[in-house]
Formats: C-alpha cells, sequence, structure tokens
C-alpha cells in the first residue's frame, strides 16, 4: 500500500500525499462510497479542485452515520496542501487531532503538520511534532522519515547549544535520550570529539528500547570516523500549488540519485528541500536562504523561467551555482554566470530542429503554426533563422493564442501564402520557358522548320502543317514545361496537397497537440511535419500512427527501453516509489547525477564546482544528455532529434555540444 503521508530520504521536506490507497471500511451508504472513491481518483490524477470537492462533501455528511468522516477529513488536509494553503492545511492538522484522537491516522496527521510547518518556516514547532511521530513508533516509515528530517532540521537549522537546550528542556526520557545522541554527532561534525564521546556515554548504558540501541550504535560509528561537516545541495521545487506535482516527480528523482551516490560510501551531501510554493516570491525568499548559507554548495531549482529570472541576481550576488532543470527562456543565462540551464533552451531547440530540417530532411519551404507566447516566437523565430541561413524560405509565420480549437484563419492565410508561393514560381517558370522558347526559335529543332513566339498565339510550322497555340500549348509540345509545371492549387479551398509546402513546423504545448492534429487531418495538410518535445505522447502518436508518420522533432529527453542501465534502475525505483520514472522523475535523477559528478571530482566548494560544470565532460544520462560547454555559455546544448515510425519514437540524430550528430558525422 502507498502510504499517504510524507516521504523523506535524505531530504529535508518532501510533499504531502503521495498517490491515495483507500484502506477504510466500507460505509453502507453507496452514494458517499461513491463520491469518496472519485475524490481519490481525481487526488491521485492530480486533479486537486475536483478531489476537494469531493471530500468535502463526504466530511459534510451525517457524521453520526459516517465511517468516511476522518478519511474525508484527512484528505482534505491533504488535498488543500496541495493546493499550496499551507495556513488553512496546518489548521486543518490541529483540528483533526482533536476531533479523532483515537484514528489510526493521528501518527501520519502529525507528519503531516509536521512538514506543513516546515514549509512555514517554524523548525522548532516542526521538530517537537517529527519527534512525537519519532517516540510512537506506531509505523516504521513513518518513523523512518521522521528521522531523516529531524537529522536535516537538526543539522541546518540549529546549532549544538540550540541541541542540548532542547535536550536539557524535556522531561521525555526517549526524546531526551534520541536528542542526545544527535548533540553528539553535531559536535563530533564540529570537530569537539571529546565532548561528543562524554555526550554518547551519557547514553549507552541507559538506552534499553530497541530503536535507541540501534541509535546508540549509528552514532558510535559515525564518531569513529574522521570529523567533517555535511555539505548540503539546496533544492527549491514546487512541492505544492499549481505546480506540486511536477516538483514531487523531479523530487524523487533527485532523491534517488543522491541515495545511490551515498549508498556508494562517496561524500556526506545532504539535499536540503525547500517548498517555493509555484510561486515567485517564495521561490526569491528560498534561495536567498540557501544561498546565504556557507553550507549550501549548489541549488537545483526552481522550474519556471519566470521564477528562474527572479533569482539570477541572488545567485550572482552570493556566487552559488544554480541548475534549473526546466527553465527554457532563451534570456536565463545572461542574468548571472551561475545559472546553468540543464536543458536545451528555446533558441537551441528551434535552431537544430531547423538545421536539421534543411540539411537532413531536404526542406525548402516551410510555414509555422505556434503559440503566441515566449516559447513559441523564440522557438518559432529560431527554426526560421536556421531555414533562412541554410537557403530555405519561409512562406508564412503564423500564431494563436489560447487553446488553439479553431485555427482555420490561420490555416488559411497560410494557404494563401503557399498558393501565392506557387503562382510566382509558375510565372518565373513561364518567363523563363518563354526565353528558353525564343532560343529555340532560332534553330529549332527536325521536324519543325519554323516557331514564331507571338502572343496570344504562338506559330509552329511543320513540313506537312502549320499549328497555331498557345504559350503553355508551345511550350508543352516543345517540352520545355510539363502540364505539372502549370498546376496551382484552387484559392477556394484550404486542402494542402503534397508539395505546397515543404515542412510545416508546430511547436505545440502539451495540452495543444490533442486539438490541432484533427485540424491537420480535416484540412488533409501533407507535409514534413516537425514539432517541440511536447508530440511524444504515446497514445496522441498512436491514435494518429498514419497521419504523423514520420514526424521529427526535438526534445532535450529520450528513454530507450531496452537500454539495461535504465532498466535496473527503474526497477530499483519502483521498489521505493511505487512506480517506475517517468520524463521528470529523471530530469531530477539525471540534474543530481551530472552535478554529484562534478562535486566528486574535485574539492566542494561554490567556485570549484561552478568551473567544473563549466568544464563537465559529456554526462550521458538516462534520460538526457548534459554539456556546458557547446554553443550557449551554461546551457545544456545536448539533445536529441526524434522520428516517429513504425509506431516508435526513435533518435534520429543527436545534438552533443552544440552540434548536430548523425552517426559519426557532424551535420554543418
Amino acid at each position: 500500500m502507498k502510504k499517504t503521508g510524507l516521504k523523506v530520504s535524505m531530504v529535508i521536506t518532501v510533499i504531502l500525499g503521495t498517490a491515495f490507497s483507500q484502506t477504510v471500511e466500507r460505509t453502507a451508504n453507496p452514494q458517499l462510497q461513491k463520491v469518496f472513491d472519485e475524490g481519490v481518483t481525481y487526488f491521485n490524477t492530480e486533479k486537486y479542485w475536483d478531489a476537494l470537492s469531493n471530500f468535502q462533501q463526504v466530511a459534510a455528511a451525517n457524521k453520526n452515520e459516517n465511517p468516511l468522516l476522518s478519511s474525508a477529513q484527512l484528505m482534505v488536509l491533504k488535498t488543500t496542501y496541495r493546493l499550496g494553503e499551507l495556513d488553512r492545511s496546518a489548521q486543518l492538522a490541529r483540528t483533526f487531532l482533536q476531533t479523532f484522537p483515537d484514528s489510526r491516522y493521528v501518527t501520519e496527521v502529525r507528519e503531516d503538520l509536521a512538514e506543513i510547518l516546515l514549509a512555514q518556516g517554524k523548525y522548532r514547532e516542526a521538530l517537537n511534532y517529527y519527534l512525537d511521530v519519532l517516540k510512537s513508533g506506531d509505523d516504521a516509515f513513518l518513523r523512518s522519515s521522521s528521522e531523516e528530517a529531524i537529522e536535516k532540521i537538526l543539522g541546518f537549522y540549529f546549532t549544538a547549544e540550540e541541541i542540548r537546550a532542547l535536550r536539557d528542556f524535556t522531561s521525555d526520557p526517549f526524546i531526551r535520550q534520541f536528542l542526545t545522541l544527535k548533540l553528539a554527532e553535531k559536535l563530533h561534525a564540529e570537530g569537539d570529539s571529546r565532548q561528543a564521546h562524554k555526550e554518547l556515554r551519557q547514553v549507552a548504558p541507559s538506552a534499553t528500547d530497541k530503536y535507541l540501541r540501534n541509535q546508540v550504535a549509528q552514532t558510535e560509528n559515525r564518531l569513529k570516523s574522521l570529523a567533517a561537516p555535511r555539505v548540503y545541495v539546496g533544492v527549491v521545487l514546487p512541492l505544492s500549488g499549481s505546480n506540486a506535482a511536477l516538483g514531487q516527480k523531479i523530487l524523487n528523482g533527485l532523491k534517488y540519485a543522491l541515495a545511490q551516490y551515498r549508498q556508494a560510501g562517496h561524500a556526506e551531501i545532504a539535499a536540503l528541500v525547500l517548498d517555493n510554493r509555484s510561486e515567485v516570491a517564495q521561490s526569491v525568499r528560498q534561495v536567498e536562504f540557501l544561498a546565504g548559507n556557507p553550507r549550501v554548495c549548489a541549488i537545483i531549482g526552481p522550474l519556471t523561467s519566470e521564477e528562474t529570472i527572479a533569482v539570477a541576481a541572488i545567485a550572482n550576488n552570493q556566487q552559488i551555482p544554480l541548475l534549473t532543470p526546466t527553465a527554457s527562456s532563451s534570456q536565463i543565462s545572461t542574468l548571472s554566470p551561475y545559472i546553468f540551464q540543464v536543458n536545451l533552451d528555446y533558441e537551441n531547440l528551434g535552431r537544430f530542429l531547423g538545421l536539421y530540417g534543411v540539411r537532413v530532411a531536404g526542406i525548402k519551404s516551410a510555414a509555422s503554426l505556434a503559440p503566441a507566447d515566449e516559447f513559441g516566437k523564440e522557438f518559432t523565430d529560431a527554426f526560421c533563422r536556421a531555414l533562412d541561413e541554410y537557403g530555405a524560405s519561409i512562406i508564412s509565420q503564423q500564431w494563436y493564442s489560447g487553446e488553439p480549437a479553431d485555427l482555420k484563419n490561420q490555416i488559411a492565410n497560410i494557404h494563401k501564402a503557399a498558393v501565392e508561393r506557387v503562382e510566382k514560381q509558375v510565372e518565373f517558370k513561364i518567363n523563363e520557358a518563354r526565353q528558353n522558347l525564343k532560343n529555340l526559335a532560332l534553330n529549332p529543332p527536325a521536324p519543325i522548320l519554323k516557331i514564331v513566339v507571338d502572343e496570344p498565339y504562338c506559330t509552329i510550322i511543320r513540313q506537312d502543317t502549320t499549328l497555331s497555340l498557345t504559350l503553355r500549348e508551345t511550350l508543352i509540345y516543345t517540352g520545355l514545361m510539363k502540364i505539372s509545371d502549370f498546376e496551382i492549387p484552387r484559392r477556394d479551398t484550404l486542402t494542402f496537397p503534397s508539395g505546397l509546402v515543404d515542412g510545416f513546423l508546430i511547436p505545440a504545448r502539451a495540452s495543444d497537440a490533442n486539438l490541432i492534429v484533427p485540424q491537420i487531418n480535416y484540412f488533409d495538410i501533407r507535409a514534413q511535419f516537425l514539432g517541440s518535445g511536447n508530440w511524444n505522447d504515446p497514445e496522441l502518436l498512436k491514435r494518429n500512427k498514419d497521419l504523423l508518420k514520420g514526424l521529427y522533432f526535438i526534445s532535450d529527453f529520450y528513454i530507450d527501453p531496452d537500454n539495461r542501465t535504465f532498466k535496473t534502475m527503474a526497477t530499483g525505483f519502483a521498489k521505493v516509489f511505487g512506480n517506475e520514472p517517468g520524463r521528470f522523475e529523471l530530469y531530477g535523477y539525471d540534474t543530481m547525477k551530472a552535478l554529484l559528478s562534478v562535486m566528486e571530482a574535485q574539492e566542494i566548494s561554490r567556485s570549484a564546482i561552478r568551473r567544473g560544470l563549466l568544464e563537465m565532460p559529456v554526462y550521458r544520462g538516462l534520460g538526457r544528455i548534459i554539456s556546458f560547454k557547446g554553443n550557449r555559455p551554461r546551457v545544456n546544448s545536448c539533445g536529441f532529434i526524434l522520428r516517429y515510425d513504425n509506431n516508435r519514437v526513435r533518435p534520429a540524430a543527436l545534438i552533443e555540444n552544440g552540434q548536430l550528430i548523425i552517426g559519426q558525422k557532424v551535420i554543418r
């Protein structure tokens, strides 16, 4: 069963409420049960407003005949936190503990409340609730996660003297002994091993609790190792609010990477994870806090371009490397020499797709249909600049705002521009052929004796006959043009026959593709489609496999399903988190692994890590290739050109260090 509580492993804070698996008793009211079950489905599919409505409806039902009451209240609490309402969720947790003191969910709610308080910066109060969970020992998973959270809180937020004061203030024997062990470890890390052993000797003989005896053994082992202060990687992610689901997936990936690193016996590095609540202002506060502590050597996050732009000055002023896993704006890296973008920015996405389109796919003309936002404009403009640079022509750029439910006007504009282009091409061919006809008339081929080029009719004289033909007929008769050379698509239709446009760029947002595909089909657009990584939707591609056959799209991400390393990692990951890693889990995993590879190779300091990132060899991750040595400073210049064919997505080319590579050949 997946826990509904917090999962803390080598980090300080994680998202409240993973996917919920219902284990409550069945109610005598089938309708109420149905509403609750539907709420669970909404919650697990990240439709939190819908989930909240359902859980509130169940919680408001007759309390005397409602065995789902405590379960519903628990889920209202968790859903409220997911929506970023920290104050309300904290109050709901306190109310739950007062209303249901004997509920089997009490320990879980205490840890939920501890995490909420931690997200609010109320460290001492959060610590008290974590200690309560640790002491209860009701749930091995919750106890383990609370222990991990406590270690990070005490290690980062409390001095040795503050831990001593906490220990001396409590009268609870269990908590007193546990805090004494943590005090010993803190003193040892700060170089006072003599006092650390003295504190340990206070606990060792009197620890009768099995858990505490194990803790004594762990502390003894830690005190035997060379004293070294713990180094922290700061992590700023949306663990509540609108982007909570995305933040949790990335967090799970980086947690797993860090777990592997520590299991291999490497340096004592911990992640200090802070929730920015999907807010720009909170991102600024969290980055300021992390950057201001010298034990934090680097920061991963935040995720959006807007958030990253807002914190760039802080990274610059504090001279701390900041790696953003997903921000893609092309201007971010110019704001600070300490900002590193781990994915391709919009400029590189468009440029390399354009290069591939012209030099490999043979596109000579293209049109674009893109969202009128920063992503669409930067991507499209870079694509078009690349086409222009390599000799192809741009027929039309069309934009849409909001949902692309009706693109008739944009498609009509592209069609009009394409027809006008064909008309000009035909006119050019006719003029060129007319001149060639005049040259031919000077020395006509047998059996033609004479050619008279005139308007509106030309005369062709043979020994046996004289022909009076239009210019078009004459050009065809003499072989200077073919019938097909005169074909021009009708202006009164929006169909796109083959050849009207060579390439059709559609850098759709993830939510747009499903609306665009039916319109491509309706208007019978026959061209080489090119797009962004958002087209890599297995269900969408499968439903439209004939229409989208041969689609090329550029992505900073690709999983090779046959890769043994990935299969092994995915199996281990699933054992910990209950699901195999997807795109965003691997974003977190590869970002942390790349950073750790730099930290392992040299001294751990902010300046050394920055140099290491700049000089880092190409890191080949499970979902990403990462290098900052390419064509744009501190922007990852590695990725994939992917092709959809035979119901599979496969790499058609690689982008490494700012170069397009097919096999061993660099495409220039």
